[in-house]
């Protein structure tokens, strides 16, 4: 990419043979991570850890002058956040500028350095569901290659059928099953298997827990998204996909009884397209699931005039981390039918 941007580099510009010349650029700013990601501003520090402390479990039966059984909460696992800074340079020099982008009305180019700081962003979010089952991966952008950790409070990944449990009993899993197959793929049984998935997941001393599963997200255009719109369009209107069965109309979106499901379809899962997540969008906070945690937003700033050649700079930086302490609010799949 060359740096600045010179007359050579883009020569169309200059030619008086062409007459329109249209600039081709990112997408319109997007913010679907704030649909899966409880997203916290104005952080002020460096560093941020959070923690918990539990409740209690079950209260005991008290016999006649017996004294009350003790019990005492438990402290929960804790998590680092460190902000990191992305951002990048657009410049040219003064004759391209000059002859070049204001000349054929192009400044508003100056605004692709602010969505590609969009962009990054939505990716790396994206990144944590698409590498949900891995501890950790490697990432790469116009800088090059680094290693982010994907880890939760408990040292595992967001998607594990062995997350610890604070007190130390019996681990839980978030992992879609149906008590046979894990890792479905997306169908009716598998929908009803995520459920089933949700009910068994317990808080930090084994206790129940309320998880409704609600939002469904996937990779936008592959198969497991129109097989979503099939089945979860269908069930939000009281039918059953692919069958003259009207089971689901008694329990359906029309009934009243439960809420309709929503799909949340990401362009930005390019490497495991077949992956598929749920998660109660009530509980999605600063407690369960996925966290974005900002400093600084995405800020363009320019132009500055380099003195001694004149070349014209734009630079676009913001200031975030990401990651999860307790995923208790996400269940998800792998679609491999793979134990």
């Amino acid at each position: 990419m060359p740096n600045p941007l010179s007359l050579s580099d883009a020569a169309d510009l200059i030619d008086v043979s062409i007459q329109q010349i249209w600039l081709k650029g990112s997408e319109k700013e997007s913010k679907l991570y704030e649909q899966y990601f409880n997203v916290e501003t104005g952080v002020t520090d460096y560093y941020m850890k959070d923690s918990s402390l539990t409740g209690l479990g079950y209260a005991g039966r008290i016999v006649e002058n017996a004294a009350i059984t003790a019990a005492s909460p438990v402290q929960g696992f804790d998590r680092t956040y460190t902000q990191v800074q992305f951002g990048v340079i657009l410049s040219f020099t003064k004759l391209m500028w000059f002859f070049g982008i204001k000349k054929r009305n192009l400044e508003n180019v100056t605004e692709e350095a602010r969505k590609a700081c969009t962009d990054l962003r939505e990716l790396r979010c994206a990144d944590r569901l698409d590498q949900s089952y891995n501890s950790s991966y490697s990432a790469n952008d116009i800088s090059g290659n680094y290693a982010i950790s994907t880890t939760g409070g408990d040292a595992l990944a967001l998607i594990s059928a062995s997350h610890t449990r604070e007190d130390g009993g019996t681990a839980w899993s978030n992992r879609v099953t149906d008590g046979t197959t894990v890792n479905m793929d997306f169908e009716y049984d598998a929908l009803k298997a995520a459920s089933r998935t949700a009910a068994l997941i317990t808080n930090p001393l084994g206790k129940p827990m309320n998880v409704n599963l609600d939002t469904f997200v996937c990779s936008r255009g592959f198969a497991v998204h129109h097989r979503a719109l099939e089945i979860l369009g269908a069930l939000n209107r009281g039918f059953i996909p692919g069958s003259a069965d009207r089971d689901s109309g008694a329990v359906g979106a029309n009934s009243g009884a439960v809420h309709a499901y929503k799909i949340v379809a990401l362009p930005w899962i390019t490497t495991n397209t077949l992956y598929w997540w749920m998660f109660d969008s009530s509980m999605k906070g600063s407690r369960y699931g996925l966290q974005y945690k900002e400093s600084q937003g995405i800020e363009l700033e320019g132009p500055n005039i380099v003195f001694k050649t004149g070349e014209i700079q734009y630079k676009s930086t913001v200031m975030f981390d990401l990651g999860h302490n307790d995923p208790r609010n996400i269940v998800g799949s792998r679609n491999t039918n793979a134990t």
